[in-house]
């Protein structure tokens, strides 16, 4: 162990010179895991800083994000999806690149209570924020309760640009 402690060192040194962040050898076990999640998500935090620079929106998607590990889908104001984040495919079994160009409504099924969705179709007509349990489906056709948080998005002239929701297995 005492011979990758120089080398750690000197890697270190090396690193501090890049963008990238690295982990020394000893603890790679412990922190590798974590580290490949937060190069993910750092990938979605650039991704949608980039979509909502001309958002006049609130909400702290960077802590749904890392903190609450909620998956993130923005759709245009006609309701298909133009951005999944990367942690969906844990939720649901989809790949980002799946979902996009659908309708979140590819995500229900014959068990979907038609109530739920009506008072989701309510609050996007209404243009005003909504929050509801609802019965998904995932790819591999089994079922899973959603919370979804969700929120119409304006840009700063205050013209609906987007909707975006917060979601996670309850």
């Amino acid at each position: 162990m005492e011979d990758f402690r120089g080398y750690d060192h000197m890697m270190s040194e090396y690193y501090k010179k890049m963008s990238n962040h690295t982990l020394p050898l000893l603890s790679w076990e412990f922190y590798g895991e974590y580290h490949a999640t937060l190069e993910i998500f750092k990938e979605d935090i650039n991704t949608l800083n980039k979509l909502s620079k001309n958002w006049d929106f609130n909400e702290d998607y960077y802590n749904e994000l890392l903190t609450e590990q909620s998956v993130i889908i923005v759709t245009n104001p006609s309701l298909k999806i133009v951005y999944a984040s990367n942690n969906i495919e844990k939720l649901n079994g989809y790949s980002p690149n799946e979902v996009i160009g659908n309708s979140p409504k590819m995500f229900q099924g014959e068990q979907t209570c038609i109530a739920t969705s009506s008072k989701v179709r309510t609050a996007i007509d209404k243009g005003v924020p909504f929050e509801v349990s609802i019965l998904n489906y995932r790819k591999d056709a089994s079922t899973y309760m959603c919370v979804i948080k969700g929120y119409p998005v304006h840009n700063k002239k205050g013209k609906l640009v987007n909707y975006i929701a917060f979601e996670k297995a309850a």
